[in-house]
């Protein structure tokens, strides 16, 4: 009681409030400047769609005279690279912009909280979260659009919550939001529909009206991207015409051949966990020769689509490792059906596995893991940090798991209070699940979730003792 009556006159101070932004501000540059020469594993590929676009192509194999329209992502976040272009060529004007979004997503949360509850020990208790899970700082040196699909995100539902009348006005805005993230990452494809569900159920809210055309502008947003494919590729699709099948597979096989890079697709690899593997080390070897066997099925029946153009761009593909070989449409298309059939073919047949790995995928999204890559073995300085950052976030992970069962059973009224910011931490939990284990899936929604652990906490421990002192006073 004494303790938490001290942590509740430090949290209710207004220097405590601007010391832990400060110290935010500070961690968040001095993370920029740490990591500014480390580069994503996807960081030149979105490098060459900006030069792409300059030369009106879009597609990272700018440079090929009869290269391939790109088939791997859609354009979001290059077109957003591609506008930082236009004022210098430089990374670090990237690296700069995606901490300034990163802080002003921070911002946009801070006005969030004030619609909760406007007591500085909230604010302070979610700062003091933030800092220890620092790891959702540390993305805006990266080139990925995690940075940005966080501000997106953190915008929608300020929008959302704090703009009580839904004008016109908040209407189109939410279309522009919900459209431009789709085309930054797709997943978020079903967040407008389950958006007109609830207002379909909660018609007084929302007129019939204004429900159809946020959904009818909702769908325009998608259609230009869906035609460039018919275009180029003789397919319509909103979304590129590779890559969920793929990280499906290789969400399946990677586990398996732990340590292994393979080199049939995207040069992917998974370290060895330092707590929890799904393989028997001894079965390593026969489970790579099956995936390579399984690899070397699947191209004997895509390469009847290889054409003398593609064997001559692909000698000058495999010049550029740091680049993802790009096939032709039929290729492409057909590959990608391959390895989705593959993929649920080996999570039905291989279920016990399956229910594993996906259970433990459903929290790992939430924290670092600790993996045991031959630098964490020998360099005791870059392994300090990937422990504090794994412990605090599976702290934080179990925190939020002990207090949203307590509200579930005891305090409903908050898990009621929380219910948007805790159902798209959900959505963007179980929408990554069928895919691989990467932690910064979850980046975009990771402030609402820190928000949501510290709002329970407020709520139990500290509101009601804040109004009994009040009363006093």
């Amino acid at each position: 009681m004494q303790i938490l009556q001290g942590l509740s006159s430090i949290l209710s101070k207004k220097n405590t409030y601007y010391i832990l932004l400060t110290i935010v501000g500070i961690l968040s540059v001095a993370l920029l400047l740490i990591n500014l020469q480390d580069f994503s594993g996807d960081h030149f590929t979105y490098l060459n769609y900006v030069k792409g676009f300059q030369q009106g192509r879009y597609t990272y194999w700018y440079f090929l005279d009869d290269y391939y329209p790109d088939t791997f992502r859609n354009p979001g976040y290059p077109l957003f690279l591609y506008a930082l272009s236009f004022i210098t060529p430089s990374i670090i004007l990237i690296q700069v912009t995606q901490l300034i979004l990163l802080l002003l997503s921070l911002y946009i949360m801070l006005k969030l909280i004030e619609h909760y509850d406007n007591r500085l020990e909230l604010k302070n208790l979610f700062l003091l979260f933030v800092i220890i899970n620092f790891v959702v700082l540390s993305y805006s040196p990266l080139m990925y659009p995690e940075t940005l699909m966080l501000l997106l995100v953190t915008l929608i539902v300020y929008i959302e919550i704090c703009f009580e009348n839904n004008t016109w006005k908040k209407i189109l805005l939410l279309v522009l939001l919900y459209g431009y993230c789709f085309q930054v990452r797709p997943v978020i494809i079903f967040l407008p529909f389950l958006r007109v569900l609830y207002f379909l159920l909660h018609y007084k809210k929302l007129s019939l009206y204004k429900n159809i055309t946020f959904l009818f502008l909702f769908i325009l947003t998608l259609l230009p991207y869906g035609f460039w494919n018919l275009q180029n590729h003789h397919k319509f699709q909103i979304t590129p015409l590779e890559g969920g099948a793929g990280a499906m597979y290789l969400g399946y096989w990677s586990p398996k051949m732990v340590g292994y890079v393979e080199d049939r697709y995207w040069r992917n690899v998974m370290h060895e966990d330092r707590f929890i593997n799904f393989v028997d080390p001894k079965d390593i070897p026969k489970n790579i020769s099956l995936f390579n066997t399984e690899w070397d099925s699947v191209e004997r029946i895509c390469n009847r689509y290889l054409t003398p153009r593609d064997s001559a761009n692909i000698q000058v593909m495999k010049m550029h490792p740091d680049l993802f070989i790009t096939y032709n449409t039929n290729y492409t298309i057909q590959r990608e059906e391959m390895v989705k059939a593959l993929a649920i073919r080996h999570y039905m047949s291989d279920w016990k596995y399956t229910v594993k790995l996906k259970c433990y995928t459903f929290f790992r999204l939430w924290f670092t893991g600790i993996s045991m890559k031959p630098t964490f073995k020998t360099n005791l300085s870059d392994s300090l940090p990937i422990i504090f950052a794994f412990t605090t976030g599976f702290l934080s992970l179990v925190l939020f798991i002990f207090y949203f069962l307590f509200c579930l059973f005891k305090r409903r009224d908050i898990i009621k209070t929380l219910l948007l910011p805790l159902l798209l931490c959900l959505y963007f939990d179980i929408i990554h699940v069928p895919f691989g284990i990467q932690s910064r899936y979850t980046i975009p929604v990771r402030f609402l979730y820190l928000f949501c652990v510290t709002y329970m906490i407020f709520n139990i421990h500290f509101k009601n003792r804040i109004q009994s002192e009040n009363k006093k006073h």
